[in-house]
């Protein structure tokens, strides 16, 4: 297992070109070899709209707190946690679409505090008319 061991935060916003934030080398890649990031807590990423990776296929955050994902669309996958309930503000949309590791059991959504931004509502009609 590779290793980043004093990242405590990881901000990037308005990068449109940005595909992979830490590349890793064709072999760690095709191995998908688990990047561990043991003192990660926060993690705001906005307006990617090329990001396919934070870091290769997989990656483990065991201290993970906060998630902030915004215009990533293309990012289908979020770190691996060791029994941490991560907050995470996204879109609905996105949530919906990731992709979970079924064998490993760090990755589940159930171990994730998904909440959707206040921006993001579905408009409530008026019951009755309005005409007169």
């Amino acid at each position: 297992m590779t290793t980043l061991p004093h990242l405590v935060t990881l901000e990037i916003v308005c990068c449109g070109d940005i595909m992979e934030i830490f590349p890793l080398d064709p072999e760690r890649q095709e191995k998908q070899t688990i990047i561990n990031f043991p003192e990660l807590k926060h993690i705001h990423l906005h307006d990617l709209p090329r990001l396919q990776h934070i870091c290769g296929s997989r990656m483990l955050a065991p201290k993970l707190e906060t998630i902030k994902i915004r215009g990533c669309w293309s990012l289908k996958r979020l770190p691996a946690v060791a029994k941490q309930c991560p907050e995470v503000d996204c879109e609905k949309e996105w949530w919906d679409i990731l992709e979970w590791d079924e064998g490993d059991a760090n990755h589940h959504p159930s171990f994730y505090k998904p909440s959707h931004s206040r921006y993001y509502k579905k408009a409530q009609l008026p019951r009755g008319t309005v005409l007169r």
